[in-house]
């Protein structure tokens, strides 16, 4: 409902905003964060912060047994970071026009 609003107000007041729809964004390491390890982000498995994919990958690498929620059935797709950084500056390069509100789903 959020993205409604966003898009009610860019066109009431001509207000400029573009909202980027993720997925699951998988990895740490963009050619940035790679020049200095102090960059490196951290990799986070938990069931709050961590993503599905980092936390199968720390449970198969321990074998722990995969905890997937409700059926398992779910399908989603997984987006690599340096992906993800690139539809932000993508959406940097490219700023909305006043009363505009462009959606990048990725």
């Amino acid at each position: 409902h959020d993205s409604h609003n966003i898009h009610f107000a860019c066109k009431i007041w001509g207000l400029r905003a573009t909202d980027l729809n993720q997925g699951v964004v998988y990895g740490v390491l963009t050619e940035e964060t790679g020049m200095d390890e102090m960059l490196i982000n951290r990799l986070d498995y938990d069931g709050v912060f961590g993503t599905a994919l980092n936390r199968f990958c720390i449970q198969a690498a321990v074998g722990h047994p995969l905890t997937v929620y409700g059926k398992g059935g779910q399908t989603r797709g997984f987006l690599d970071i340096r992906d993800t950084v690139r539809c932000v500056e993508l959406a940097i390069a490219n700023p909305a026009d006043p009363g505009q509100f462009p959606v990048f789903n990725q």
